[in-house]
């Protein structure tokens, strides 16, 4: 998750969900990011689908569409709890979480064939090699262990205060200058 100090605007206050990590970079999606508009309207208005698909009238299709990284801004991506048989292209994050961008996942979906409950995110965040371990290095980043209850319960406006809460133990305000004296 992003330090309180980041003042970066892609990832202000922004919390990220990590799959990779390694020699060829690093790979991520915001979880928390700026909302664009519902699963079902991005569905329809951008052709996704053939016109006529009848969308599930579940809560997850009148959920945001959230802004996922500055990365292939385009490129949507579902993050689900993972099933016993793994969507089309899932990649594994943590123990409990899957996230794919494979348009055969979106239409298991559609068709009811996956999770019932995911997030939809457009575009992803990246780093180049050795780059995220030297921002955590310098201390904008405080990595945390993924928390599936975070990433699918969590409101967007809570999460990185959620987040900020597992990782430290306290809120934000706690190491505040501009608290009140007693």
């Amino acid at each position: 998750m992003a330090a309180p100090s980041l003042r970066d605007p892609n990832f202000m206050h922004s919390v990220v969900l990590l799959a990779r990590s390694g020699e060829d970079g690093a790979l991520g999606w915001v979880i928390n990011g700026r909302e664009l508009m519902s699963v079902r309207e991005l569905l329809t208005s951008s052709e996704l689908i053939p016109a006529g698909t009848a969308i599930p009238p579940t809560p997850a299709f009148a959920s945001a569409v959230r802004l996922g990284g500055p990365v292939a801004p385009s490129a949507g991506w579902l993050v689900y709890r993972r099933m016993a048989e793994p969507l089309p292209g899932e990649i594994t994050v943590g123990s409990d979480l899957g996230v794919t961008g494979e348009m055969a996942a979106f239409s298991a979906v559609i068709e009811g064939n996956g999770p019932t409950d995911f997030r939809m995110l457009l575009g992803c965040a990246g780093w180049a090699p050795g780059q995220l371990e030297a921002e955590i290095g310098s201390g904008s980043w405080l990595p945390a262990r993924v928390e599936a209850d975070l990433v699918m319960d969590s409101p967007a406006a809570f999460a990185w205060d959620e987040a900020y809460h597992l990782a430290v133990g306290t809120e934000p305000a706690a190491f505040s200058r501009h608290r009140g004296k007693a």
